[in-house]
């Protein structure tokens, strides 16, 4: 009898340190029963025993499991053993029902309640990848124009002087003094003369073929039919011709000055037309099978809220072996906007891709190649099924989905944590444990979606739900800047924290210090630049330890921000220790996914999540 009271006192607790079933009323689909049984004859319907108080029958029946609330894979048979991870004091497992309730869980009305789930249909139809772009605005190369030397001479006079003068057509250029126009006049002037005096028949024709080859000669050098015309009409040769503009545009090029001489060939001016131009973006080989010619984008460039649209016209033909890049031409429709050549810019393109099924990125839980979401088997119903299914691309906020569902079936969206952590301090088979007794280890949901911060569940933080870095909202990743040295930097700090070496920190800590201060950083960068400042220039003089955590944990936070915005090589994995910080929770970064706490080190090596990875673009960049 001491033993049951002690087994009931402690289930007591279970109700106060989790919303677990007695706390939001959860029921397990479990085979229709008489409730006017006697509960202690059949303690085996567990779930009867917890609606109607009856813990007693429910606990001996069977040999009582604890475990522990942070840690739920950890299983004891002795109430008063702690958590060898964590420390804390282990709560009772709640008894379940066999291992097909795997795939349904029901709650109450209030239970759904209390829970704020949120549900919507699985989708087939359109859905748009967007791609960060970044790249320059330039003058579309077709509307180009060249005004050449058409023959050699000097210019004696330049009417358009400075680059960035916009012209008309016809507009005066400048004029050339050419002694071989002076001779080819004459010979055009002469021939005329002589096609028009009386001549034998067979000399008539002779004589207009000479005059059709001076006119001929005339055009190669550069003088249209009407200026022809005036000679003839005019009676006499001139030295000099002027050079007009063959369209409207923007003088973009002078490459010659009043009194240069200049060869045949020679470019003297170059002509742009300033509404048509080009963005020329960088785009990284895993988005190239997005692209194609003649497809149309649409983007926004920089902060601006304005959307452009614009046609693919060409994709270089080889891949920059530096930049890992190829440059996608872009030609942009809407002249109207203020674009200005040579501009840098950022761009995020949305590509439509038609007929596809998707689900909210928020509705899966991703652990390694698995990913699970729960279908709520009937409109409007508490009954929940718990599906596997194969995800394809990410495409926006939206998972492609191969396999495991079906269109218009409605799946969790909001809230599928707190079901699967419901499962898991059961005991019973979910996301992170598909074959029961709590999760493999140390990771949670791979997506990092945290929207359950109002989920109080057990003894879990509520900060452990927060997102690890704010600041990463405000910044875009930038081609400009390489990291990498500064990300080796982070990584010895991290490896001398969970060792607990103090001196292989401050080392750390000075090459990490010395790496911020190396980077130029853009403005916008501020709040990034301040957390990865905190502590400069005084590694040195940190005695403690729990100092260099707690500087550890701000230099965190904004090289979390960084690899959020793709700053990094390869992947990155994000972990999150409840317990650090005197319980306010922290998150890190780590090249491999063997989670090594550099906040407790070996007093808790082993205490954390897996919280998903992190993939970064800089190292394209190297």
């Amino acid at each position: 009898m001491k033993k049951l009271n002690t087994v009931t006192a402690i289930a007591a607790l279970f109700v106060v340190m989790t919303v677990g079933t007695l706390a939001l009323g959860i029921a397990f689909q479990t085979p229709p029963h008489d409730h006017a049984h006697d509960h202690n004859a059949h303690a085996q319907h567990d779930h009867t025993d917890h609606e109607n108080g009856d813990l007693q029958g429910a606990f001996s029946s069977q040999t009582q499991e604890y475990t522990c609330s942070m840690h739920p894979h950890f299983r004891s048979s002795d109430p008063n053993e702690r958590c060898p991870i964590c420390g804390m004091e282990l709560i009772p497992v709640a008894a379940g029902g066999s291992d097909d309730e795997f795939v349904r869980i029901e709650f109450s009305g209030r239970s759904l309640a209390l829970l704020g789930l949120q549900t919507e249909p699985v989708r087939r139809g359109s859905a748009y990848h967007e791609i960060r772009l970044t790249g320059q605005i330039d003058f579309d190369e077709r509307a180009l124009t060249s005004i050449s030397a058409w023959t050699g001479g000097r210019i004696e006079r330049l009417y358009v002087n400075y680059t960035g003068a916009q012209v008309d057509k016809n507009t005066p250029l400048v004029e050339l003094y050419s002694p071989d126009l002076f001779v080819a006049q004459q010979e055009l002037l002469q021939a005329h003369r002589q096609a028009n005096q009386d001549a034998p028949a067979f000399l008539r024709d002779s004589q207009a073929m000479t005059l059709r080859a001076a006119k001929e000669r005339l055009r190669l050098l550069g003088l249209s039919p009407e200026q022809i015309a005036q000679i003839i009409e005019r009676g006499e040769a001139r030295d000099r011709i002027t050079i007009r503009a063959p369209s409207s545009g923007l003088v973009v090029t002078r490459n010659v000055s009043q009194g240069d001489y200049v060869n045949t060939g020679d470019v003297l001016l170059q002509l742009a037309d300033s509404r048509q131009l080009w963005a020329l973006f960088e785009v990284f080989e895993r988005d190239l099978a997005y692209i194609r010619v003649g497809q149309t984008l649409e983007f926004a460039l920089g902060t601006a809220q304005e959307r452009l649209t614009g046609e693919v016209v060409s994709i270089a033909p080889r891949i920059d072996p530096e930049r890992r890049t190829r440059t996608v031409r872009v030609a942009i429709e809407d002249t109207q906007s203020a674009l200005v050549a040579g501009s840098f810019t950022r761009a995020t393109a949305k590509i439509e891709e038609a007929d596809v099924l998707t689900i909210p990125k928020s509705a899966a839980l991703i652990t390694g190649k698995r990913a699970v979401v729960y279908v709520q088997t009937e409109p409007q119903g508490g009954e929940f099924e718990a599906r596997t299914v194969e995800l394809g691309r990410r495409l926006g906020d939206r998972y492609e989905v191969f396999s495991g569902v079906e269109a218009d079936e409605l799946i969790v969206s909001r809230g599928a944590f707190r079901i699967d952590s419901e499962l898991q301090l059961r005991g019973r088979p979910s996301m992170m444990a598909p074959e029961g007794g709590g999760p493999t280890g140390h990771e949670h949901h791979g997506h990092g979606s945290h929207d359950d911060d109002a989920y109080d569940h057990s003894a879990h933080d509520q900060n452990a739900h927060i997102q690890p870095s704010a600041v990463a909202e405000q910044i875009e990743f930038d081609a400009q800047l390489h990291l990498e040295p500064l990300f080796r930097a982070y990584h010895h700090m991290w490896e001398a924290l969970h060792s607990d070496d103090l001196s292989a920190w401050q080392s750390a800590a000075e090459d990490f210090y010395t790496e911020v201060d190396a980077v130029h950083w853009p403005a916008s960068f501020a709040d990034v630049q301040g957390l990865l400042e905190q502590g400069m220039g005084h590694a040195h003089h940190v005695a403690r330890i729990a100092t260099a955590r707690d500087h550890f944990f701000d230099h965190s936070q904004g090289m979390i921000a960084l690899a959020q915005a793709g700053f990094h090589h390869g992947d990155l994995h994000l972990m999150f220790c409840p317990m650090a910080r005197r319980g306010q929770g922290a998150h890190w970064l780590q090249q491999d996914d063997t989670l090594l706490n550099p906040y407790f080190g070996a007093q808790m090596l082993r205490c954390g999540d897996h919280e998903g990875l992190l993939s970064g673009d800089g190292g394209q960049h190297e």
